[in-house]
């Protein structure tokens, strides 16, 4: 199936989990927040969200400050 991640398409199976995803793309997750069709979805969830045709996925490093 096709999903979309930070607006590069990107062809993955079906069933996918946010998680397998991260692990797929080899991406560290410290420090990282993921949404899917522009809503954030909490860590403890990666793993039991699974993705569908056509979702977007945003990858974005969280950053505090002031």
């Amino acid at each position: 199936m096709l999903i979309t991640v930070n607006d590069k398409a990107k062809e993955v199976a079906e069933g996918l989990s946010l998680k397998q995803l991260m692990e797929d793309l080899s991406v560290d997750e410290n420090g990282l927040a993921l949404a899917v069709n522009q809503r954030v979805i909490n860590r403890t969830l990666w793993h039991q969200y699974v993705l569908h045709a056509d979702d977007q996925v945003t990858l974005f490093t969280v950053v505090a400050g002031g």
